[in-house]
């Protein structure tokens, strides 16, 4: 992770540490901005805080924290060498706030997936909440709570929960692939349709060569009577992967009704 951009053992052990999660650390960025306008102008430099994370040999995830020290929101992806000279290292307080306010979070978290399991929405709920006051925008913990709203056909608070997720950047990403099937088959099976061809087409929009959001996609449209949207879709399935077993069986049956 390290020769490549000259990067020694020393100016990278000022920034990160090895974790769980491979190299994290807390780095800050000054930045000059201008308050008022003609003579009342001035210039304020200010300090923002960031946490990153090692997400590849010399790539790291970079995120601002939010008014609680947690990591929020979308992540910039920057090398290790931008991240030595670009930002400051802020050891202490990835150990002594950062830490153990995203510790807090996984906690409620894991508490409301418990809970949502063992059916005891309200329980789950509270945790998953719990959670969001901490990161209003955790990405596992509203697809719990979004999860815990359709198991127990709370559909109006769902669809406000709904409208956020499919908002955030992060919602469709690879570590959230469990739970963002799940929320989607869950839509299906509430007959919240119009909102299952939306989280599909959202997901569509970041990833365009999922074969699997399309072949989703079409069961929504099929489940709303639109046949010929549901088969078209199908097809661009069957184009980005042409052995996909389920859209094969799928168009048939199409094939079939369409005829009969």
């Amino acid at each position: 992770m390290i020769s490549e951009d000259g990067c020694s053992i020393a100016e990278v052990s000022k920034y990160c540490m090895a974790t769980d999660l491979g190299l994290e650390c807390v780095c800050s960025k000054r930045s000059s901005v201008t308050i008022g306008t003609g003579t009342t102008a001035k210039r304020e430099d200010s300090t923002l805080y960031y946490y990153a994370k090692q997400i590849d040999d010399d790539l790291l995830a970079v995120q601002s924290l939010n008014a609680n020290w947690a990591p929020s929101g979308p992540a910039v992806e920057v090398t290790l060498a931008e991240l030595i000279t670009q930002y400051q290292p802020e050891v202490d307080m990835f150990l002594k706030k950062v830490k153990p306010v995203m510790k807090r979070i996984a906690k409620h978290v894991a508490k409301g997936d418990r809970h949502r399991a063992k059916g005891e929405p309200y329980s789950a709920a509270m945790e998953y909440t719990n959670a969001l006051g901490l990161d209003e925008k955790n990405v596992r913990a509203m697809f719990g709570l979004g999860l815990t709203y359709l198991q127990y056909d709370q559909h109006e608070k769902a669809k406000v929960l709904f409208e956020e997720l499919i908002g955030l950047d992060g919602f469709a990403a690879p570590e959230h692939k469990h739970l963002f099937n799940q929320f989607g088959i869950e839509l299906r099976k509430q007959k919240m349709l119009e909102q299952a061809r939306r989280y599909y087409a959202r997901a569509i929009e970041l990833c365009t060569t999922d074969e699997n959001l399309y072949f989703n996609l079409a069961r929504a449209f099929f489940e709303d009577g639109r046949i010929g949207d549901a088969d078209r879709t199908l097809e661009t399935c069957l184009d980005i992967n042409p052995g996909h077993e389920e859209a094969l069986k799928f168009r048939r049956y199409l094939s079939a009704v369409s005829l009969s």
